[in-house]
């Protein structure tokens, strides 16, 4: 629960971003890990895994190059797929622009860079408290580095050390469910909902294309799905 109580200070709001931020982080750690172990199986160094993650930051966009690194797809597909599934951070931006934009560059710029899901939805939540705002960026700094470092620290572990875990352990089941805490809460309009079954359907439908295809056309469904259901609702 995100405390309602709003701190005078910068250094406070830092504090208080990273202390609402914690109860997150206790599916972070399995899906960072995944995320590392699933970069060095499919075929990368570790020190190539921990690089992707410190250039990306964003879960479903590593484990997406990995896959199609791992089925040796070509380059430029596996950048189109990553952008591809990150496009919702536009709408991210967007959402929070009104309440950052008096910034200057030298802060939008990292929190432009930590923003993740987790990170949206924190600052959506704050952002709509009652009280002073001036210091909130400070607040959203502070959830966002302590998500980074849980990340980066559950990453490293995943890349060094998940060639000894077993296969059995299963543990690619963790993202699934990590991704469906975040969805289930997501899905408030018809558009989200359209959006949602379109694209399960189609990876579904699509699964047998190479080179992770079913992915790109997936989410390419999804996005079509979710604009016509939100443009026939507002006819």
């Amino acid at each position: 629960m995100v405390s309602n109580e709003r701190t005078p200070d910068a250094r406070g709001e830092f504090l208080a971003g990273c202390r609402d931020m914690a109860p997150v982080l206790i599916g972070t750690v399995p899906f960072g890990f995944v995320a590392g172990v699933a970069a060095v199986g499919a075929g990368m160094t570790p020190l190539e895994g921990i690089a992707l993650s410190l250039f990306a930051f964003s879960g479903i966009a590593q484990l997406v190059v990995a896959q199609l690194v791992a089925a040796q797809s070509p380059v430029v597909l596996t950048l189109a797929a990553a952008l591809i599934v990150s496009l919702r951070f536009l709408m991210y931006s967007a959402a929070l622009s009104p309440h950052v934009a008096h910034l200057p560059a030298r802060w939008r710029v990292p929190l432009a860079y930590l923003m993740t899901d987790q990170g949206f939805a924190m600052g959506v939540h704050i952002y709509s408290q009652p009280g002073d705002r001036r210091l909130r960026h400070w607040h959203v700094l502070g959830s966002g580095v302590m998500l980074w470092v849980v990340w980066q620290s559950s990453v490293v572990a995943g890349a060094v050390l998940g060639a000894q875990v077993p296969a059995a352990w299963s543990l690619d089941f963790v993202v699934t469910l990590s991704f469906l805490v975040l969805l289930a809460p997501a899905l408030r309009t018809r558009a989200d909902l359209a959006a949602a079954v379109v694209a399960g359907a189609v990876v579904l439908l699509a699964a047998g294309l190479p080179y992770k295809l079913s992915l790109v056309v997936a989410s390419l469904a999804g996005i079509a799905a979710g604009v016509a259901a939100e443009w026939m609702h507002k006819r």
